[in-house]
């Protein structure tokens, strides 16, 4: 039966996202890539933000639509373009996250422009700014919801936003499910000031017996400065509460693991 799913997974790869590149897709990133997806497909993600190959949106689709046809996902999922980045999206679930985000006013946003001696919580207008972004992306999405409600249809949708006044890193970073999100002034300059900054990282990981015995799939990892963690312990102590809440909700995924560690860099990217 595990062989029969590594087979299709990797069918569905090789039929939708061909690209016009030597290296293709080896059978471990065919697994990785479906547990990405089926995260999402879980609620255990808002989102999966693809950057597995250079694929178009259009192939990205495809391929969703054909796990959906072969009977592995259990939600319609929905395709978002955001300039040149594709969002695979579970609509229920980014929907509630947001309004949830929006409603409690937890919006921790993390200042770490390069200009800055060190990261600090980023000013009231940063984060009035990046809450007007996501309500944005909110209300499009609603309205992707009530199209799907109009037109039944086993066909995977897909839509697309623009805005060149976003900070991707930052909108992505709370679509992605992070408790916190990094923002930096890229008027100014798209460097930051982390570096040799003391970070904790989290990271979250479980098994998938689904796809395979021994796949361990990391389903989360971000940082905050070390030096910002009592500020924002609290809201990361609610998200992990949240997370162990949905995932005893659902059977796809196993042995639940967070993990944190204090981490220094010469050079952070993000």
């Amino acid at each position: 039966m595990e062989t029969t799913l590594k087979e299709q997974l990797i069918f569905a790869v090789q039929k939708t996202l061909r690209i016009k590149q030597k290296k293709h897709f080896s059978e471990l990133r065919c697994l990785n890539l479906f547990a990405e997806i089926l995260t999402v497909d879980s609620e255990l993600k808002p989102t999966f933000l693809f950057d597995y190959s250079t694929a178009r949106t259009e192939q990205i689709q495809k391929y969703v639509q054909e796990l959906q046809k072969m009977g592995l996902l259990s939600r319609d999922l929905h395709i978002l373009s955001i300039e040149d980045n594709t969002l695979i999206v579970n609509l229920n679930k980014t929907i509630k996250h947001l309004e949830r985000m929006l409603q409690e006013n937890e919006l921790p946003v993390i200042d770490v422009s390069a200009h800055r001696a060190s990261p600090r919580l980023a000013e009231a207008c940063v984060t009035e700014q990046v809450k007007a972004q996501l309500d944005l992306i909110l209300k499009h999405l609603k309205s992707q919801v009530a199209q799907r409600g109009k037109h039944q249809s086993c066909v995977v949708s897909a839509s697309a936003l623009f805005s060149s006044e976003w900070n991707l890193c930052t909108v992505f970073g709370f679509l992605l499910g992070f408790p916190v999100s990094y923002w930096f002034d890229f008027s100014k300059s798209f460097e930051n000031c982390l570096s040799m900054t003391e970070l904790r990282v989290f990271s979250v990981s479980a098994s998938c017996p689904r796809i395979s015995k021994n796949l361990k799939h990391q389903m989360y990892s971000f940082s905050v400065p070390e030096t910002l963690y009592l500020d924002l312990q609290s809201t990361i102590e609610k998200w992990n509460r949240h997370l162990q809440s949905d995932f005893n909700k659902q059977t796809n995924f196993s042995e639940l693991d967070i993990s944190t560690e204090i981490a220094c860099q010469a050079a952070i990217t993000l």
